[in-house]
């Protein structure tokens, strides 16, 4: 954390999916080398939300990749980050879980949640899908959360702008790239909220 924080009322944070709940560097990476040939690629090699700034691959291959994955995410082997799904499991045991995606398809996310998640733990997550990265703060806003944590640097900096508190989930895109308050893993996320005091 670059600066301490309150304890969080579960019920007033939110998610953003991928980068932070699902671990799309690493299927990125695996599917970039399994299905079109780019194997000397690394994790810290991404040093900006835009792979194609940083890495070394033809574009064709970075779309396919991506479609690929926001299409079928289990086929693909899209993975939960560490400590992800055991913290959304104890958020919604007290409070429904808001998970808000700029992915414009939300079936895809209910059955990878479907697939990873304990079923009283899917039952209590609200999913929504903006298909655009900039436009996530009315639903945060109509879902009356404070805190979100997301991995795109540029939607934590218009989170911040708009008066609302953005906690930026770290990954090699954006580490030493702001002065926002930051989370290095769901053990640090843990921490942060308050599970035995109010809901709000």
């Amino acid at each position: 954390m670059n600066e301490p924080l309150r304890k969080i009322a579960p019920a007033t944070i939110g998610f953003d999916f991928d980068g932070v709940i699902a671990d799309i560097g690493e299927a990125f990476i695996r599917l970039a080398c399994s299905d079109h040939g780019y194997c000397s690629l690394k994790l810290e090699d991404i040093k900006s939300f835009q792979v194609e700034h940083c890495l070394d691959i033809d574009g064709e291959s970075i779309e396919q990749i991506f479609d690929d994955i926001l299409n079928d995410s289990i086929k693909t082997g899209l993975k939960p980050i560490p400590g992800a799904i055991e913290t959304l499991t104890r958020i919604s045991a007290i409070s429904e879980v808001t998970i808000i995606t700029a992915r414009p398809e939300l079936q895809p996310v209910r059955e990878w949640l479907k697939f990873y998640c304990p079923p009283d733990t899917e039952q209590n997550i609200t999913l929504i899908a903006t298909g655009d990265h900039d436009d996530k703060e009315r639903y945060i806003r109509q879902c009356n959360l404070s805190y979100f944590v997301d991995d795109r640097l540029g939607t934590c900096t218009q989170l911040a702008e708009s008066g609302l508190s953005p906690l930026v989930y770290a990954q090699p895109w954006n580490i030493n790239q702001h002065n926002l308050p930051s989370v290095a893993d769901w053990d640090e996320i843990s921490g942060l909220i308050n599970f035995s005091g109010p809901m709000r």
